[in-house]
């Protein structure tokens, strides 16, 4: 069977967040975000720019998540949008779960940002 190249492809990956809670512990919670896949050279670029910050290469990478995945103080679900996706980035131990998990999906956990 051959291996199909795509012009353009995007895949559900599982994050996990870790939310600090009160007394110096985390909750983790589990959640499925949708990435788009960048062409190597884009890949390469980011790598090299240790100055670009993580929630300018998530704004171009997350490109949804699983209803349900994240809701307001109300309890009511937060379609994936670009309001929300702003939001969400906004939170840090969420942006650091996310940016995480991205450089995981694409290079395997060895693989390390150097900023």
């Amino acid at each position: 069977m051959a291996f199909v190249i795509k012009k353009e492809k995007a895949y559900t990956w599982p994050i996990t967040i870790s939310e600090p809670s009160d007394g110096g512990g985390f909750v983790d919670q589990k959640v499925r975000v949708k990435f788009k896949m960048l062409p190597q050279a884009r890949i390469d670029e980011v790598i090299r720019n240790e100055a670009e910050q993580d929630a300018d290469i998530l704004s171009d990478v997350l490109i949804g998540w699983d209803d349900g995945t994240f809701n307001d103080e109300a309890g009511n679900g937060l379609p994936f949008n670009v309001e929300n996706k702003d939001l969400i980035l906004s939170v840090p131990f969420i942006r650091n779960a996310l940016i995480k998990g991205f450089f995981e999906s694409i290079a395997g956990k060895q693989f390390k940002r150097k900023n």
